[in-house]
Protein backbone atom coordinates (compact mmCIF):
# COMPACT_ATOMS: atom_id res chain seq x y z
CA UNK A 1 0.00 0.00 0.00
CA UNK A 2 1.50 3.55 -0.57
CA UNK A 3 2.44 5.25 1.82
CA UNK A 4 -0.01 8.65 0.97
CA UNK A 5 -3.31 6.05 1.43
CA UNK A 6 -2.01 4.50 4.42
CA UNK A 7 -1.84 8.24 5.85
CA UNK A 8 -4.79 8.65 4.55
CA UNK A 9 -6.50 5.90 6.13
CA UNK A 10 -4.79 6.73 9.88
CA UNK A 11 -6.27 10.50 9.27
CA UNK A 12 -9.83 8.57 8.54
CA UNK A 13 -9.24 6.19 11.52
CA UNK A 14 -7.94 8.95 14.05
CA UNK A 15 -10.93 11.30 13.18
CA UNK A 16 -13.96 8.48 13.13
CA UNK A 17 -12.04 7.54 16.55
CA UNK A 18 -12.30 10.78 18.10
CA UNK A 19 -15.73 11.14 17.00
CA UNK A 20 -17.20 7.80 18.52
CA UNK A 21 -15.04 8.92 21.52
CA UNK A 22 -17.17 12.02 22.00
CA UNK A 23 -20.46 10.02 21.25
CA UNK A 24 -19.83 7.65 24.16
CA UNK A 25 -19.27 10.23 26.47
CA UNK A 26 -21.68 12.45 24.70
CA UNK A 27 -20.08 16.08 24.56
CA UNK A 28 -22.43 18.74 25.17
CA UNK A 29 -20.44 22.10 25.50
CA UNK A 30 -23.08 23.66 26.18
CA UNK A 31 -23.66 21.43 29.31
CA UNK A 32 -21.57 22.88 31.93
CA UNK A 33 -20.30 19.68 33.25
CA UNK A 34 -19.28 18.70 29.72
CA UNK A 35 -15.55 18.05 30.71
CA UNK A 36 -16.34 15.74 33.31
CA UNK A 37 -18.29 13.78 31.03
CA UNK A 38 -15.07 13.13 28.52
CA UNK A 39 -11.29 11.95 29.22
CA UNK A 40 -8.93 14.64 30.33
CA UNK A 41 -7.52 16.89 27.74
CA UNK A 42 -10.35 15.66 25.49
CA UNK A 43 -12.06 19.11 24.23
CA UNK A 44 -15.36 19.50 22.06
CA UNK A 45 -17.78 21.97 20.78
CA UNK A 46 -20.82 22.48 18.85
CA UNK A 47 -20.72 24.55 15.50
CA UNK A 48 -23.41 26.79 15.88
CA UNK A 49 -22.51 28.55 12.16
CA UNK A 50 -21.36 32.09 11.83
CA UNK A 51 -20.97 34.02 15.22
CA UNK A 52 -21.55 37.20 15.90
CA UNK A 53 -18.23 37.95 16.54
CA UNK A 54 -17.02 36.80 13.17
CA UNK A 55 -16.17 40.35 11.01
CA UNK A 56 -16.30 41.22 7.54
CA UNK A 57 -13.10 41.49 5.68
CA UNK A 58 -14.31 45.00 5.24
CA UNK A 59 -14.47 45.61 8.78
CA UNK A 60 -11.09 44.12 9.10
CA UNK A 61 -9.19 45.90 6.69
CA UNK A 62 -10.36 49.56 8.23
CA UNK A 63 -9.53 48.63 11.26
CA UNK A 64 -5.87 47.99 9.93
CA UNK A 65 -5.78 50.83 8.35
CA UNK A 66 -6.74 52.64 11.31
CA UNK A 67 -3.75 50.91 13.43
CA UNK A 68 -1.54 52.05 10.62
CA UNK A 69 -2.27 55.65 10.43
CA UNK A 70 -3.05 56.41 13.64
CA UNK A 71 -0.75 54.47 15.99
CA UNK A 72 2.61 53.12 14.16
CA UNK A 73 4.06 56.42 14.17
CA UNK A 74 3.47 57.88 17.33
CA UNK A 75 4.72 54.89 19.30
CA UNK A 76 8.05 54.65 16.69
CA UNK A 77 8.66 58.31 17.83
CA UNK A 78 7.91 57.14 20.97
CA UNK A 79 10.08 54.20 21.63
CA UNK A 80 12.75 54.63 19.16
CA UNK A 81 11.83 51.53 17.07
CA UNK A 82 8.23 49.97 15.95
CA UNK A 83 6.49 47.90 18.14
CA UNK A 84 4.82 44.52 18.27
CA UNK A 85 2.13 43.52 16.58
CA UNK A 86 1.12 40.23 16.42
CA UNK A 87 0.70 38.04 19.60
CA UNK A 88 -0.12 34.62 19.16
CA UNK A 89 -1.19 32.04 21.78
CA UNK A 90 -1.63 27.78 21.32
CA UNK A 91 -4.77 26.98 20.93
CA UNK A 92 -4.91 23.69 22.66
CA UNK A 93 -3.46 25.38 25.39
CA UNK A 94 -5.85 28.25 25.89
CA UNK A 95 -8.36 25.77 25.82
CA UNK A 96 -6.93 23.84 28.83
CA UNK A 97 -6.78 27.78 30.18
CA UNK A 98 -10.48 28.14 29.94
CA UNK A 99 -11.51 25.11 31.13
CA UNK A 100 -9.54 25.40 34.39
CA UNK A 101 -10.87 28.84 34.69
CA UNK A 102 -14.67 27.55 34.22
CA UNK A 103 -13.79 24.80 36.62
CA UNK A 104 -12.59 27.07 39.76
CA UNK A 105 -14.82 30.02 38.96
CA UNK A 106 -17.65 27.12 39.45
CA UNK A 107 -16.38 25.59 42.16
CA UNK A 108 -16.68 28.73 44.21
CA UNK A 109 -20.21 30.16 42.66
CA UNK A 110 -18.64 33.10 40.19
CA UNK A 111 -20.15 32.97 36.76
CA UNK A 112 -17.48 33.51 34.51
CA UNK A 113 -19.22 36.26 32.00
CA UNK A 114 -16.37 37.32 29.80
CA UNK A 115 -12.82 37.23 29.39
CA UNK A 116 -10.64 40.65 28.79
CA UNK A 117 -7.46 40.86 26.86
CA UNK A 118 -5.58 43.80 28.62
CA UNK A 119 -2.42 45.70 26.72
CA UNK A 120 0.94 45.57 28.70
CA UNK A 121 4.65 45.56 27.58
CA UNK A 122 7.47 42.87 28.26
CA UNK A 123 10.09 44.65 29.28
CA UNK A 124 13.64 43.20 28.01
CA UNK A 125 11.99 40.94 25.48
CA UNK A 126 14.25 38.24 24.53
CA UNK A 127 17.23 40.36 25.88
CA UNK A 128 17.09 42.43 23.82
CA UNK A 129 16.84 46.04 25.99
CA UNK A 130 13.93 46.55 24.57
CA UNK A 131 10.02 46.17 25.80
CA UNK A 132 6.75 45.55 23.16
CA UNK A 133 3.38 45.47 23.79
CA UNK A 134 2.03 42.16 25.09
CA UNK A 135 -1.24 40.82 26.08
CA UNK A 136 -2.70 39.53 29.82
CA UNK A 137 -5.96 37.48 29.44
CA UNK A 138 -8.26 36.94 32.90
CA UNK A 139 -11.88 36.26 33.00
CA UNK A 140 -14.69 38.85 34.13
CA UNK A 141 -18.10 38.53 35.88
CA UNK A 142 -21.11 40.70 35.79
CA UNK A 143 -20.97 42.95 38.96
CA UNK A 144 -23.52 45.85 38.69
CA UNK A 145 -24.14 45.39 34.95
CA UNK A 146 -20.61 45.73 34.66
CA UNK A 147 -17.44 43.42 33.11
CA UNK A 148 -15.06 43.13 36.30
CA UNK A 149 -12.10 41.56 35.78
CA UNK A 150 -11.52 38.66 38.45
CA UNK A 151 -9.04 36.01 39.40
CA UNK A 152 -10.37 32.70 39.19
CA UNK A 153 -7.28 31.08 40.96
CA UNK A 154 -7.50 33.38 44.43
CA UNK A 155 -10.71 32.96 44.10
CA UNK A 156 -10.76 29.68 44.94
CA UNK A 157 -7.93 29.42 47.23
CA UNK A 158 -10.26 32.23 49.37
CA UNK A 159 -13.53 30.71 48.74
CA UNK A 160 -14.55 33.84 47.68
CA UNK A 161 -14.82 37.09 45.04
CA UNK A 162 -11.62 37.85 44.44
CA UNK A 163 -10.96 40.93 42.00
CA UNK A 164 -8.30 41.80 39.99
CA UNK A 165 -7.95 45.02 41.33
CA UNK A 166 -7.18 43.47 45.04
CA UNK A 167 -4.56 40.87 43.68
CA UNK A 168 -2.60 44.17 41.87
CA UNK A 169 -3.28 46.16 44.99
CA UNK A 170 -1.17 43.47 47.16
CA UNK A 171 1.56 43.59 44.64
CA UNK A 172 1.96 47.50 44.25
CA UNK A 173 -0.02 48.55 41.29
CA UNK A 174 -3.44 50.84 40.88
CA UNK A 175 -5.99 49.31 38.51
CA UNK A 176 -8.82 52.09 37.72
CA UNK A 177 -10.21 50.43 34.44
CA UNK A 178 -13.21 48.58 36.31
CA UNK A 179 -15.40 51.59 35.87
CA UNK A 180 -15.37 55.70 34.32
CA UNK A 181 -15.63 56.79 37.83
CA UNK A 182 -12.40 55.02 38.83
CA UNK A 183 -10.89 55.94 35.69
CA UNK A 184 -11.46 59.97 36.00
CA UNK A 185 -10.47 59.81 40.12
CA UNK A 186 -7.65 57.51 39.61
CA UNK A 187 -5.94 58.84 36.47
CA UNK A 188 -2.20 60.45 37.01
CA UNK A 189 -0.78 63.15 33.98
CA UNK A 190 2.58 61.12 34.74
CA UNK A 191 1.00 57.62 34.38
CA UNK A 192 2.93 56.26 37.56
CA UNK A 193 0.23 53.58 38.98
CA UNK A 194 2.18 52.23 41.73
CA UNK A 195 1.31 52.01 45.57
CA UNK A 196 3.83 52.00 47.98
CA UNK A 197 3.69 48.81 50.37
CA UNK A 198 4.31 48.65 53.43
CA UNK A 199 5.74 44.83 53.51
CA UNK A 200 6.89 43.12 50.47
CA UNK A 201 4.69 41.74 47.68
CA UNK A 202 2.28 39.10 47.83
CA UNK A 203 3.89 37.42 44.26
CA UNK A 204 1.00 34.84 44.62
CA UNK A 205 0.20 32.62 41.29
CA UNK A 206 -2.58 34.10 39.22
CA UNK A 207 -5.17 33.00 37.60
CA UNK A 208 -4.13 35.68 34.80
CA UNK A 209 -3.06 33.96 31.29
CA UNK A 210 -0.14 35.14 28.80
CA UNK A 211 2.46 32.45 27.70
CA UNK A 212 2.72 33.40 24.12
CA UNK A 213 4.83 34.55 21.15
CA UNK A 214 5.55 38.32 20.94
CA UNK A 215 6.59 39.29 17.21
CA UNK A 216 8.46 42.14 16.48
CA UNK A 217 7.84 43.78 12.91
CA UNK A 218 11.15 43.31 11.96
CA UNK A 219 12.73 41.09 14.59
CA UNK A 220 14.51 42.11 17.36
CA UNK A 221 18.01 43.04 16.08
Amino acid sequence: MKKTNLLKLLIIFFTLNFMASCEKHKCKCDNDDWQSQIPEGTFCYSDEGRTLEMLDYTEIVSMLKEYDTTRIAPLEKALGYEDSRINTYNFKQFLKYLGRVKNLSKKVGIEVSGISFISAAMPNYNNTGRSYQDLIYIPTTTIGGKQVAFDPLQSYKQGKLVTFKEMLAKNGYNWIYNSLEEFNKGKREDYNYSIELLTDPSNEPSGAGNKGNLEPPYGTD
